[in-house]
């Protein structure tokens, strides 16, 4: 009766070390909940972090700093188990931890991304800062995935944006903080070396709940006065010319 039982167990353990083994060989469960759609980021609820009121604009007050986060961390996927909007939340939620880590530099902008879309986000994000929120005011990125190809362009165009540029503060697992390809040359402000860049390391950790960032020295140090004694201001905008209507005076007499 006892080698029944001792069978049957060992049966049994081994119909369970089989089914362990089966379990871990099975493929990878395919997404299938909805895709997520573009963010426009000229819409208020693309932007998790942003301040109530604009920050005044270079031409108001001076110099002053801004810091936008890129964040892959809390960047949103698809999911077959996890609803779409509980994923919004929890990126809302990481976004926020993180711009009151950065809030000591400056005003924070964090948009939403998307996993699947990354760098085409974060190149819209940032364009979209740059045209409606900066104000000729100066700026950092913040981010932890190596700042892609995509957003050069917005640099090499604009000599005066990339000298408001202050740099990237870096909290990811990249050696340089820039992805292959992208050059501090191509983003980098003259008050850089350009063998030195304008990436720095940043450390960001969670204490007592809450994210904490030290480092970033590097690039914020001597930022505005950097500027004030190298750069020049944007002016305000006029504003856009109202259309004229243009109407051919005849003489008496004349037809086409």
């Amino acid at each position: 009766m006892n080698r029944k039982i001792a069978a049957a167990l060992i049966a049994v353990l081994l119909a369970i070390a089989a089914g362990a083994i089966l379990w871990s060989m099975r493929e990878a469960p395919v997404a299938t909940g909805p895709a997520v759609a573009t963010f426009d980021y000229a819409a208020q609820d693309s932007w998790a972090v942003k301040p109530d009121l604009p920050p005044p604009a270079v031409w108001e007050t001076g110099w002053e700093v801004d810091v936008i986060i890129l964040s892959a961390g809390a960047a949103i996927e698809i999911s077959d188990k996890v609803a779409l909007e509980n994923r919004r939340d929890d990126a809302a939620g990481e976004l926020e931890d993180l711009g009151a880590a950065f809030d000591k530099i400056g005003p924070v902008y964090a948009p939403y991304l998307r996993a699947a879309s990354l760098d085409a986000d974060m190149a819209a994000a940032l364009s979209a800062y740059i045209a409606t929120h900066n104000r000729g005011r100066a700026f950092l990125i913040a981010t932890d995935h190596p700042l892609p190809a995509l957003l050069v362009p917005a640099f090499e165009s604009d000599t005066l944006l990339r000298d408001r540029f202050g740099g990237v503060l870096f909290y990811g697992d990249s050696a340089t903080g820039l992805a292959e390809g992208v050059t501090s040359a191509a983003i980098c402000s003259r008050r850089y070396k350009p063998e030195l860049g304008c990436v720095a390391t940043v450390d960001v950790r969670r204490a007592g709940g809450k994210y904490e960032m030290s480092g970033g020295g590097a690039l914020t140090n001597g930022l505005v006065t950097w500027l004030n004694d190298h750069t020049s201001k944007l002016a305000e905008p006029l504003g856009d010319l109202e259309e004229i209507e243009i109407i051919e005076i005849r003489k008496p007499g004349e037809t086409e």
